[in-house]
């Protein structure tokens, strides 16, 4: 094999490990050469005898020059699995210069460091959690998030070790109380002061069977949570409905609520300084631990209630919705109907109904209204 003089491991997400590529022109990627590869090799080639009935010597298949070779995380699944399991036999195939690599499988990361000891190993920086951060937090939250004021004191005591230089492990958070009342959104407010898109998992999504191997790994071919997290684009990690996933399946967060280390059999990858939250639609503290269990609850940092809505706050978050919609539909209610609707607020449980109550009351004023004229 030809010695590639340039070989980046980087691990990160896909939009900073673009930015360490050449011009997409100038590279060929996995999928691309593994196509290449396996088309010449159906090629049949004719060998005739000479007079003397020798065969002539067979010459090794000519190698194909690639000035720059990218392998994107997104590719591993779309690849034969012999081509991971044996990835070093399929580069002598190739004379490559540069070898840029993103979240590879643990297999495929062993063969190239031991054939490359010298390769570039990168990480992705993710934004650091700072006393600016808690201050525009704690400045704006009660108008961001209506109704949860007792959240913002222990939000932010939650999340002050964060701020401490030395502090490397994960904050873990868990969320509790009725669905729609503010738990998600202020996961995607703390992700919008950091200015980082959100990494959100749905874990009520997932059945038992396809969980397991989602947690644990399966194939190259299959998701995995450990691959979407080297994926991921964002520090604040949003687990919601935490508590619909089967408790057998806790064991695998253990490590990293305690440490910040995942592993599956595909991948590892250590979280730093990160901020994961977890989410619970259970009312009351004694059903989550025991439904939980001791083992998971007692690894989290602070659990946080957030509390129903009150009228007022009801009316509140009702108004500022028809004060958006109306906006956006470029029409007011008469009084009596705003008047009406307002009272129906009452009968509201989250924001979710609350938005609903308003978009449904518009459009039927408005439709009513065209189909007078």
């Amino acid at each position: 094999m030809n010695e590639i003089s340039n070989v980046i491991i980087f691990n990160g997400s896909k939009q900073e490990f673009d930015k360490l590529l050449p011009e997409p022109d100038s590279y060929k990627t996995l999928t691309e050469l593994a196509y290449q590869f396996d088309n010449e090799s159906k090629n049949l080639k004719l060998v005739v005898a000479n007079n003397n009935g020798e065969y002539p010597k067979e010459e090794p298949p000519e190698k194909i020059d690639v000035e720059n070779f990218v392998i994107g995380s997104s590719e591993y699944a779309g690849v034969n699995e012999h081509v991971i399991t044996n990835f070093i036999s399929f580069l002598s195939k190739f004379n490559i210069d540069n070898l840029y690599i993103q979240n590879p499988p643990k297999l495929l990361e062993d063969q190239i460091i031991r054939l490359f000891p010298n390769a570039e190993q990168q990480k992705q920086e993710y934004k650091k959690l700072e006393l600016e951060h808690l201050k525009e937090i704690n400045n704006n939250y009660d108008d961001i998030i209506l109704g949860q004021k007792s959240v913002k004191s222990e939000l932010l005591q939650a999340l002050f070790p964060l701020t401490i230089e030395k502090r490397q492990k994960p904050v873990v958070l868990l969320f509790y109380g009725k669905s729609g009342i503010g738990k998600t959104e202020t996961a995607k407010y703390i992700s919008k002061v950091l200015d980082e898109p959100i990494f959100r998992k749905q874990f009520s999504m997932y059945q038992n069977t396809q969980f397991a191997t989602y947690l644990f790994g399966g194939t190259h071919q299959e998701s995995s949570f450990a691959k979407d997290l080297l994926d991921r684009e964002s520090n604040v990690l949003l687990l919601d409905e935490f508590d619909k996933a089967n408790p057998v399946f806790h064991s695998a967060f253990y490590q990293l609520f305690d440490e910040g280390i995942y592993e599956d059999r595909n991948y590892s990858l250590h979280l730093s300084r990160s901020i994961i939250i977890c989410t619970s639609n259970y009312t009351d503290l004694a059903d989550i631990k025991e439904n939980l269990g001791g083992a998971i609850y007692s690894r989290f940092d602070k659990i946080i209630k957030f509390s129903d809505l009150s009228m007022d706050v009801k009316e509140q978050i009702g108004e500022k919705e028809y004060e958006k919609f109306s906006k956006e539909f470029d029409y007011k209610l008469p009084n009596e109907i705003h008047e009406r609707m307002k009272k129906a607020y009452s009968q509201c449980d989250n924001v979710r109904q609350l938005q609903h109550l308003v978009e449904n009351t518009l459009s039927l004023t408005i439709i009513n209204d065209k189909l007078k004229k």
